[in-house]
């Protein structure tokens, strides 16, 4: 059965992403082409879409490569996304929220409430916690009602480790992992405050420090080659480098 180009490219990227290709490999468009079971066109449509999203990189008359990802580079994608979940929440705000559209995200603080006193210290709760962290970040962008602002962000929550599902957890120490929980709880509630209050510019400024210190977390644990171990298991985790910095992809 034949596919378009939206599952070509959605199969390519699953496939980078679980890594299916060692960072830094070549890809061409006949491998590539007979993996996906697609036309060599489909195929260079789909690496081209990847390398829009930074998933691959060209290499002038030679195809693609995968890049791989350092510490920093996440961190400062990270800070990308802030830049742009605090404009979401300040159009949200400045649009202003009734009663009833507040609601559902204020369950979600309580919610995540109740896991925190419970203790996350499960995967059924750590799950719960990635679900409900996803859930309030997507309820914020679509309060936006901006369309150009969840396509950008949608975009840049495809690198590596960067979207809202990217949770990392200490499990080597439970009172760490409470803390950065806690703050980021906290925060939660100080963002949606300020929207449902219309304070858009204190939304974003708060939603703007909230990604600075989720990129600091990742600095942190992530610098940590246990923990790196234990993220290879997610999307992207596979590309990233142990390095703290880098410029480009592998050579």
């Amino acid at each position: 059965m034949s596919i378009g180009l939206e599952d070509a490219t959605d199969a390519l990227r699953t496939a980078v992403l679980d890594g299916a290709f060692t960072p830094g490999s070549k890809l061409r468009e006949v491998s590539v082409s007979e993996n996906l079971g697609v036309s060599r066109t489909l195929a260079r449509l789909a690496m081209s879409a990847l390398e829009h999203e930074g998933l691959l990189e060209r290499i002038p008359n030679r195809g693609s490569r995968v890049r791989s990802f350092s510490i920093s580079q996440i961190a400062d994608a990270i800070e990308v996304r802030g830049e742009l979940e605090g404009m979401a929440v300040r159009r949200a705000a400045e649009r202003g929220l009734s009663d009833n559209a507040c609601k559902p995200l204020r369950d979600l603080i309580a919610q995540s409430e109740e896991l925190l006193t419970a203790g996350v210290d499960t995967e059924e709760r750590r799950q719960a916690w990635v679900d409900i962290n996803v859930a309030f970040h997507n309820g914020l962008i679509e309060a936006s009602g901006n369309w150009a602002l969840s396509i950008a962000i949608k975009q840049i929550s495809a690198l590596p480790l960067v979207s809202s599902t990217a949770i990392i957890f200490d499990r080597k120490n439970f009172d760490r992992s409470q803390r950065q929980l806690r703050a980021a709880h906290d925060d939660h509630i100080r963002i949606l405050n300020a929207v449902c209050d219309g304070r858009g510019h204190r939304a974003e400024a708060l939603m703007r420090e909230h990604a600075f210190m989720n990129a600091q977390n990742k600095r942190t644990n992530l610098s940590d080659r246990a923990t790196l171990d234990l993220v290879r298991d997610l999307p992207g985790g596979k590309l990233v480098s142990a390095a703290t910095s880098q410029k480009g992809g592998a050579d």
